[in-house]
């Protein structure tokens, strides 16, 4: 069973197994040789350091880039609502920032192993 395949099982509706495959699909096409691990009940992408993670929640999808790429970033996250280290994007699968979430892990990955 895959890491995505495990965190799935773990969901309890078919909205949220569809949100973590679309958010799973959007950092694979930018993160394609990164180990996938669970931590911390989220979905970890490694190469070899954390570059990032996501996870669903009851009213949102979390995004969790760490603080680097967030201040780096500080214009084009705030239309979303964040935190340190966190964006919050609506659970529709349809309104998922795609582009503004590749970018931003292809920075961390390129940033994190320096």
């Amino acid at each position: 069973m895959t890491v995505i395949e495990q965190y799935n099982a773990g969901l309890t509706t078919d909205t949220d197994r569809t949100l973590a495959l679309a958010m799973h699909t959007i950092l694979r096409a930018v993160l394609p040789d990164a180990e996938m691990k669970l931590a911390y009940g989220l979905v970890g992408y490694y190469q070899p350091k954390a570059i990032c993670y996501f996870g669903i929640n009851k009213r949102h999808i979390g995004f969790y880039p760490t603080n680097q790429p967030m201040a780096h970033f500080a214009k084009a996250v705030a239309p979303y609502q964040s935190g340190k280290g966190t964006l919050q994007f609506k659970k529709d699968v349809t309104a998922l920032p795609s582009e503004l979430i590749q970018t931003i892990a292809s920075w961390q990955l390129e940033h994190v192993n320096k």
